[in-house]
């Protein structure tokens, strides 16, 4: 294991200043691919894959899209990849997340 972030406080700390904050016309997706889920009664683990990329939109000329222009006007930039590792819990019918381990496949600073 490279680190740890565990339980509610550490993990909100790490959202609120591990992250930096997305530019104006920014933002992020998570994707995920290559559901793996096993189930045991009242509990499960899910496997996944995950990539995340970077989308940050063109500023739009305030003289006006250049003629020809059609579509999006962007860029859209892998940045993290990685697997996530859940274990799951069925509490009343309800499945619950018991833990999330998620690995990186980059360095990643802690």
């Amino acid at each position: 294991m490279i680190g740890e972030i565990a339980g509610r406080e550490a993990i909100a700390g790490a959202v609120t200043h591990m992250m930096k904050p997305h530019p104006p016309r920014g933002w992020s997706h998570n994707a995920t691919d290559g559901l793996l889920v096993d189930i045991d009664g009242d509990r499960a683990t899910l496997d996944a894959q995950f990539m995340v990329f970077s989308i940050l939109g063109d500023a739009k000329p305030t003289s006006g899209w250049p003629a020809g222009a059609a579509g999006a006007m962007g860029t859209i930039t892998p940045i993290e990849s990685g697997y996530y590792h859940q274990k799951l819990v069925r509490v009343d019918g309800h499945w619950l997340i018991e833990s999330l381990q998620v690995s990186h496949n980059l360095p990643f600073a802690f």
